[in-house]
Order: structure tokens, then C-alpha cells, then sequence
């Protein structure tokens, strides 16, 4: 579950990072050093990674209270929504409106794992690579063979998903935004299935 979103977040992040020409609707760690770059410039230049940032963390705050009273899966339907929405935006030609959807999606996204599989972030890699590193060194050493495996994992399925995205972004723009609606619902439906 967790590689699958994080290759549905690699594939967001793209299609973002294209429209916007360098920002980011999922790496805040990235907008949010761009925004104090340009600062010395003037506020101008700030608004818009200060407005992803914010969104970003309007999603995790949302996303963390629907946890709280929402199943996974209907969370993930609820995402899928969004992202739908932000398709229909941008199939009208209001591409700049449809984009502003999915960093709050992305925070949201972060969410939906908290419970049963531990806190694992899905739509950004520092940290998911420092555990990658420090778990290969614990193999080395002795200790759990295999450990250091799903951090891989999440690496490889935002990397994947970020290729896909552009290559979609390149094809169709910002209509792509229906594969990953799609590729949530399907989780959805795979979270509600009997184990």
C-alpha cells in the first residue's frame, strides 16, 4: 500500500513540478528553501511555494482529523474525489485552479497510513532514504537482513511514478491527474477487501 502511494505521489509530484516550473505540490522541503531564496527579491516571488506549503499542511491536518473518524478506505475515495475535481478543472482549461487541489491532497495522502503500519511518509524521501541508509548499515552489521528493503521500495515507486507523471504531463497535462483518482479508488477497493 505504501509503495503504490508513493508512486501515486511521485506521479502528482511530476505533473506539478512541470505546470509550476520548479515547485513542488508534495516535497515542501524543496518550496520551502525556493521561498526563502527568492525572499531576499521581495514577497512576490514567495507567494507561491508560501501557498503550497500552506495547502500542504492544510492536507495533513485535514487527512489527520478524517483519520480519526473515516475508515482508510474511504479516505482514499475522498482523496480520489479531490483529484477528480482537480481533472475536471483542468479539462476546463483552469489548470492553475486544478493544481492548487493537490498539495492538499498530497498532505492528506501522508495520513491515511498513520494507524496499523506506522507513521510512513509516502509522498517525500530524506527521510525515507536516511532510514534506508541507516538500515543497511544495521544488515551489515548483523542485524535484521531485510529491513533496509522497504525503504527501497518507497524510493523506487516515487521515482517510477514522478517518470510516469512527466511523460503523462508531456502527453495530456493536467487531465493526467484522473490516473491517480483512479489508481486510489483501487486501493480503496483494496483496503475494503477481506484478508
Amino acid at each position: 500500500m505504501a509503495v503504490a502511494l508513493s508512486l501515486l505521489a511521485g506521479f502528482v509530484d511530476a505533473l506539478g513540478f512541470m505546470h509550476l516550473g520548479g515547485y513542488f505540490v508534495s516535497f515542501m522541503s524543496g518550496n520551502s528553501t525556493q521561498m526563502a531564496a527568492v525572499l531576499p527579491d521581495g514577497l512576490a516571488g514567495a507567494i507561491l511555494p508560501l501557498a503550497l506549503v500552506v495547502l500542504f499542511v492544510l492536507g495533513v491536518m485535514v487527512g489527520t482529523l478524517a483519520e480519526q473518524r473515516l475508515s482508510a478506505s474511504l479516505g482514499l475515495l475522498v482523496l480520489a474525489a479531490l483529484l477528480g475535481v482537480a481533472t475536471a478543472l483542468a479539462a476546463m482549461r483552469l489548470d492553475d485552479a486544478a493544481i492548487m487541489v493537490t498539495p492538499f491532497v498530497m498532505g492528506a495522502m501522508n495520513t491515511v497510513l498513520r494507524s496499523g503500519q506506522g507513521a510512513m511518509a509516502v509522498t517525500y524521501m530524506t527521510g525515507n532514504l536516511v532510514k534506508l541508509g541507516q538500515t543497511i548499515v544495521a544488515a551489515v552489521q548483523g542485524g535484521p537482513r531485510w529491513a533496509w528493503l522497504p525503504y527501497l521500495l518507497l524510493w523506487l515507486g516515487l521515482l517510477v511514478g514522478a517518470l510516469c507523471g512527466a511523460l503523462a504531463y508531456g502527453e495530456i497535462g493536467l487531465v493526467a491527474l484522473w490516473l491517480p483518482a483512479v489508481g486510489l479508488i483501487g486501493l480503496a477497493f483494496m483496503k475494503l477487501a477481506p484478508r
